[in-house]
């Protein structure tokens, strides 16, 4: 089964960068790395020396980093600079939380750069797994390719009404999808439209896993596709969007 393939790709990430790191401990993998990336190199050398690495971006006034992921030739990671768990995070969810989904599709270009030639929105996304499909403890968003299946699939919800949650069947599997406009990212937060949908689901975000993409609507118009993929402990799925991307960017 193909939601059982993979794993998250953040924990090759971690096993690369331990290659380039002073004296990396021979031991499982750390959850807290990419935390110690973030806070103890990244944001340190930004603010010393004005040069973010490992990362390739620090924005100190926003709050956020960019890291090139070691799988496939174009994935990135966005984290914040604060230190939040995940999806889980309560601070997600507050009035002035910062919208690290719109930070995130601002920084979608870099993935077209590493690749060397130009992709449509269409074909990029950007997604988050639940706690149950992920191996760090920190906040992270990631930037790459859609699969073309994927993306076929869902442009059968080009018509579907604005800012709904609507059921889509893909791979034996039922998840959501909700079709957003061009500007939904300066008014709305994909964390909490997810929220919204319940109480219950509000008090579950662990159990959650967000994908958004970019779509071309049936009258020609551009926007997004907001797609949940829970936890199905029942069928053995663990909420891991990351399944609906190629890493290798076969386009």
């Amino acid at each position: 089964m193909r939601l059982l393939s993979r794993f998250p790709s953040c924990l090759s990430l971690l096993l690369g960068l331990w290659l380039t790191l002073p004296a990396a401990p021979a031991q499982a993998a750390d959850p807290h790395k990419l935390w110690e990336i973030t806070s103890q190199q990244c944001v340190p050398g930004m603010q010393a020396t004005g040069r973010p690495q490992p990362c390739v971006m620090v924005d100190l006034a926003r709050g956020f980093v960019v890291l090139k992921d070691i799988v496939g030739p174009a994935q990135y990671l966005l984290m914040p600079t604060r230190r939040l768990t995940g999806i889980e995070s309560p601070a997600l969810l507050e009035a002035d939380a910062p919208n690290y989904w719109a930070y995130a599709w601002e920084q979608r270009a870099r993935v077209a750069q590493a690749l060397g030639r130009p992709l449509s929105d269409e074909q990029l996304g950007i997604e988050i797994n639940s706690a149950a499909g992920r191996s760090q403890l920190h906040l992270h968003l990631h930037i790459d390719c859609m699969r073309r299946d994927v993306a076929a699939s869902l442009a059968d919800h080009r018509g579907d009404p604005f800012q709904q949650w609507l059921p889509w069947y893909f791979e034996g599997h039922r998840y959501w999808v909700m079709r957003l406009p061009a500007d939904a990212l300066a008014q709305h937060d994909p964390f909490k439209l997810a929220a919204a949908r319940s109480a219950y689901a509000a008090d579950n975000m662990a159990s959650q896993s967000l994908l958004l993409t970019g779509a071309r609507f049936a009258d020609g118009s551009t926007g997004f596709f907001l797609v949940n993929m829970p936890v199905n402990f029942d069928r053995e799925e663990q909420g891991s969007a990351e399944v609906l991307m190629d890493h290798d960017c076969r386009w």
